[in-house]
């Protein structure tokens, strides 16, 4: 059975990886991909793929950037299909997903936060969280006093609860975005006990998944 093949089949959500970002989490001004050319240059897609496939692969892949969460695409394959410019014939989308290296080479099946189980890409996925990255340090930029003074005592109190982490400016600035996300949902002026303890274990699940660079 091919990865595409392996999409179609029923899966327990229970056995699904948890997609990293938010369904809330928004990219509105987020007007360009970076695109990691080299490593595609060298993927299996580019060698074996046909031109058809590719097309399709890379509209897919950019349409992913305007969905819900971010980077993840729906898993019905009559409605992906629709969404192709021009649109693709259900049927021939459907044996162009069964091929090798079909349309949805790299793609798999994931839960979202919401309970939806969609697909996503890791090189998606990587491409997104940097976005979200700097998107935060623009945002800092434009109230940098507040912001920064914010991040200083953020990252003492991290030193004596992870101090891994406030070693690590990207990982406070993380940590510092889940809180400020977590306090916009729940409606409070003032961080809690509880958001900053759910925003150092989202931090090390992220290191664990290899979402920060190490420093030289």
């Amino acid at each position: 059975m091919n990865a595409a093949s392996a999409i179609l089949q029923p899966v327990s959500s229970d056995d699904l990886p948890e997609y990293p970002v938010p369904s809330s989490v928004r990219l509105d001004n987020h007007d360009f991909v970076a695109w990691e050319f080299r490593r595609y240059l060298e993927s299996d897609m580019r060698w074996n793929g046909t031109h058809e496939i590719k097309s399709i692969w890379f509209e897919l892949i950019q349409t992913a950037h305007n969905q819900t969460p971010v980077g993840t695409l729906p898993c019905d394959l009559s409605r992906l299909a629709r969404m192709v410019q021009p649109p693709v014939d259900a049927l021939t989308f459907e044996t162009l997903v069964e091929r090798k290296f079909g349309v949805l080479h790299g793609w798999r099946k994931c839960v979202c936060d919401d309970g939806q189980v969609r697909l996503m890409h890791d090189t998606v996925t990587r491409i997104v969280i940097e976005a979200l990255s700097r998107k935060e340090l623009n945002a800092a930029r434009t109230d940098a006093s507040s912001t920064e003074k914010r991040i200083v005592r953020l990252t003492e109190t991290l030193a004596s609860m992870a101090p891994s982490i406030a070693m690590e400016p990207a990982q406070v600035r993380f940590v510092d975005a889940h809180i400020r996300e977590a306090m916009e949902r729940d409606g409070n002026k003032r961080r809690t006990g509880e958001q900053l303890h759910a925003a150092i274990q989202a931090c090390i699940e992220r290191v664990r998944a290899g979402y920060f660079r190490k420093r030289e």
